[in-house]
């Protein structure tokens, strides 16, 4: 059962109140605002899961208090974190006002962010995680975007340089950059940043929570934006709508992040019948190099175990193939970062990332097989 800490959020943090909150298991009451603040409804409504953010909450939330858009309410809903995330939120409540649903037991990020959009008064829902820093016009473009009309459902992407400065978080910064900003109608709109009118999320039924999808699976947003295009709505995604994410990667926590998406990605593309569509994160791109590299991994093998050449030619074009369908990508890396970083990561992305991702996806596959196709879970 969740109990809703209670705090009217406004854009301007002197004219909040103290943060309270409502006794375990009771519904909370609303602190007395400051009349200043109190009669006015939000326009957006900022909803930010948190499960064990300690580290990144205070930027993130100081990053939406710098935005050029005023208008809005922070809502924070806490999974049950198991660090002092709620320590952490209590030291900021004068400074970064917000508005916190506490979860008494972990119960996924889908209901999380369900809890948080039944808790928002704006009209608007603008979702993002809680290690994703909103730029000064973030917001406000995306508010601007969807009054425009003509999407139902707006996001932004990944900046090229993330929060951190090491080589694992830039890399995957600027691939995810890369892949969601080659479409501006996208076939999903990611959490990251996402703004969405009320009356729309609650139309549609919010995020699934299916154990899979929702749970641990981070893959409610795709989820939802295809429900949303499968009833006739486009979504958006402009170019200069953008977020810096806070990795915090290192060799191994890039690899175990690899591996739960590809798995979880898997999963979902087997279950929605799409394995080959370029969406997003799981782009050409990045197929293609799983593949090629899978096939040359195999041809080398040949030659190694034959003593012959011949593979080497074949494993040569799939290469030359690999490289040509990549170019944009390895062009923006490239163009970021300078040769040496491009070379580290041609590297990385030919020789290991291909194979962990083919690992998780085996997995998956697995895993869908074995849970969804002979167990009959998640019907």
């Amino acid at each position: 059962m969740a109990k809703q800490q209670h705090q009217r959020a406004s854009a301007a943090p002197e004219q909040a109140a103290a943060q309270q909150r409502a006794p375990a298991g009771k519904p909370a009451r609303e602190a007395e605002p400051p009349a200043a603040a109190a009669v006015e409804q939000p326009r957006v409504s900022v909803v930010i899961p948190l499960y064990n953010g300690a580290r990144t909450i205070e930027e993130v939330l100081k990053a939406v208090y710098a935005s050029t858009f005023r208008d809005f309410e922070v809502v924070i809903v806490n999974d049950c974190s198991s660090d002092d995330s709620l320590e952490v939120l209590a030291s900021l409540a004068d400074r970064y006002p917000h508005r916190l649903v506490d979860f008494e037991e972990n119960r996924g990020v889908s209901r999380a962010r369900n809890a948080g959009a039944e808790a928002a008064r704006g009209d608007i829902i603008f979702f993002i995680d809680a290690d994703c820093l909103v730029l000064p016009r973030t917001i406000e473009l995306c508010v601007t975007e969807l009054e425009r009309g003509g999407s139902i459902c707006v996001g932004g992407a990944y900046t090229t340089k993330p929060w951190d400065d090491d080589f694992f978080s830039i890399f995957q910064s600027l691939y995810i950059h890369h892949v969601e900003t080659k479409e501006e109608h996208p076939d999903y709109v990611a959490t990251h940043c996402m703004a969405i009118r009320k009356s729309t999320f609650e139309e549609f039924g919010g995020f699934i929570t299916d154990s899979f999808i929702g749970h641990a699976a981070s893959v409610e947003d795709v989820e939802l934006s295809h429900r949303l295009i499968a009833a006739g709505h486009q979504l958006s995604r402009p170019p200069g709508i953008l977020v810096r994410h806070m990795f915090g990667f290192n060799f191994t926590r890039s690899i175990r992040n690899a591996v739960k998406k590809s798995k979880y990605w898997t999963m979902y593309s087997l279950k929605n019948r799409d394995v080959m569509q370029d969406s997003g994160a799981a782009s050409h791109e990045l197929k293609v190099n799983v593949f090629t590299q899978l096939l040359n991994l195999g041809l080398l093998g040949v030659a190694a175990v034959t003593g012959r050449r011949w593979p080497l030619l074949p494993a040569a074009a799939l290469l030359a193939v690999n490289l040509a369908v990549n170019s944009r990508f390895l062009l923006l890396v490239r163009r970021e970062e300078g040769w040496a970083f491009l070379a580290k990561a041609i590297a990385y992305y030919l020789l290991v990332y291909p194979f962990v991702v083919a690992y998780g996806s085996g997995i998956g596959t697995l895993k869908y097989a074995w849970e969804v196709k002979l167990l009959g879970r998640y019907a």
